[in-house]
């Protein structure tokens, strides 16, 4: 997590060392990269890089973690637009997130995340993206909650946490695809079809007949 020193530091000095920091891990992967490259980018000392993060993972986490945010908020506003609909708010949220990921001038960052993804780079990333990211909360207080924008009734979740499991589950199922999408070089399109389909087996089942079609069947 950044240090207080960092947050109190000019704007464009942030930047400054975000843009350096997003350089290095474009080109490449967070264990490739080196902090010597990082403060030769953003134009500062490395005893002063140590003064905002405890090393570069720290700094990598608190990119992703600007990344949740922003995501956090889309999941929230793609939910409101369809009016709460589960189904309908997350083909909106998995549409704009796919398209803006493999459509982004940050594509390299993307790509190297999502290639080179473990558990704790998922959890970093999407996996958590139902709560805004504590190392974010002082530059961004967040109110709204995703729970808050969803019609309850239509899924079949009893409580809070089972809610937030189900969420979790297929923001998993999304990040699985758009790693996939990298991996396989699909287009755009071609990883849209792909959540679309998983989003429906998902949603919709997988079975051809219902349980109780098939017990008749059987009498």
């Amino acid at each position: 997590m950044p240090t207080h020193t960092f947050f109190n530091l000019p704007e464009s000095k942030r930047q400054r060392l975000i843009d350096g920091a997003m350089k290095e891990f474009t080109a490449k992967s967070l264990n490739e990269a080196s902090i010597s490259n990082i403060v030769k980018n953003a134009g500062i000392s490395r005893g002063s890089f140590y003064q905002y993060f405890e090393d570069k993972k720290d700094l990598y986490y608190f990119l992703i973690g600007k990344f949740k945010y922003n995501y956090h908020k889309l999941m929230i506003k793609s939910f409101k637009e369809a009016d709460g609909d589960f189904y309908k708010g997350y083909c909106t949220f998995g549409e704009k997130y796919i398209k803006y990921i493999m459509d982004s001038e940050k594509f390299g960052f993307f790509e190297n995340m999502y290639l080179h993804m473990n558990y704790q780079i998922n959890q970093e990333s999407g996996a958590n993206i139902i709560t805004a990211p504590s190392n974010l909360k002082k530059e961004h207080p967040v109110n709204e909650r995703v729970l808050e924008a969803v019609k309850r009734e239509q899924v079949k979740a009893c409580t809070d946490q089972e809610l937030i499991s189900i969420i979790r589950y297929i923001l998993n199922i999304l990040n699985d695809t758009i790693m996939e999408g990298f991996w396989k070089e699909l287009s755009i399109e071609e990883t849209l079809q792909l959540f679309a389909k998983r989003l429906e087996w998902m949603t919709q089942g997988v079975l051809k007949e219902k349980r109780n079609e098939r017990e008749e069947d059987k009498v």
